[in-house]
């Protein structure tokens, strides 16, 4: 199994969003043969003119090496062979970090992720588990929400029109509370991402 794992937290592998993403790959291992490609979102650049031109015409006409192209081809590729994908992401003022805007912007494109139609936009992937793993310093979600959510329909509505709908969110939120309360919080959500993982993958 190919896993894509989309780190965009700025303290990488110390943040609690990786921590539960580990829990998830750690269970995984139990599970089948494991290929993991561990990208840290917090280094990719933001799109360029040579991306921004490709998409005005046919890609014969562009140098696809050159620029943000190149990196973007490389982004669709890894997320085309992987099997399942474990976004881990921060909310950043309500919605997507930068980090993760500029992955968004790389794989969702025109003529590689999806086609323009007369009707619309056309999905050219096959759907995939996309299992997002949110952290938040405030409280977003359930009767205890004092803040807005643009982060989870944006996740949903970008990935549905390249193909990627089955999406599922795990969310630790509060994180601005006491140590000690994150931690519990923190446990509760590996616990149950696994136990959907024991059944849903087994």
């Amino acid at each position: 199994m190919k896993i894509l794992v989309i780190n965009c937290s700025p303290q990488q592998l110390a943040s609690s969003t990786y921590s539960v993403a580990q829990a998830m790959i750690d269970q995984l291992t139990d599970l089948h043969e494991l290929n993991i490609d561990m990208l840290d979102a917090t280094g990719l650049p933001h799109i360029d003119s040579d991306y921004a031109n490709s998409l005005c015409a046919a890609d014969s006409a562009h140098d696809l090496n050159k620029g943000s192209l190149a990196i973007s081809d490389r982004l669709i590729r890894s997320l085309e062979r992987a099997d399942l994908v474990i976004i881990a992401s921060p909310m950043h003022n309500y919605s997507v970090p930068s980090c993760l805007k500029s992955w968004l912007d790389h794989v969702v494109r025109a003529g590689k992720t999806f086609n323009i139609t007369a009707t619309g936009k056309q999905a050219l992937l096959a759907d995939k588990p996309v299992y997002v793993l949110v952290s938040s310093g405030g409280v977003f979600s359930g009767e205890a929400a004092y803040q807005p959510d643009f982060f989870t329909p944006y996740i949903k509505a970008i990935l549905a029109t390249i193909g990627l709908n089955s999406v599922l969110f795990f969310t630790i939120e509060g994180t601005a509370n006491r140590t000690d309360l994150v931690q519990q919080k923190i446990a509760d959500v590996q616990r149950r991402v696994c136990e959907h993982l024991a059944t849903a993958l087994a």
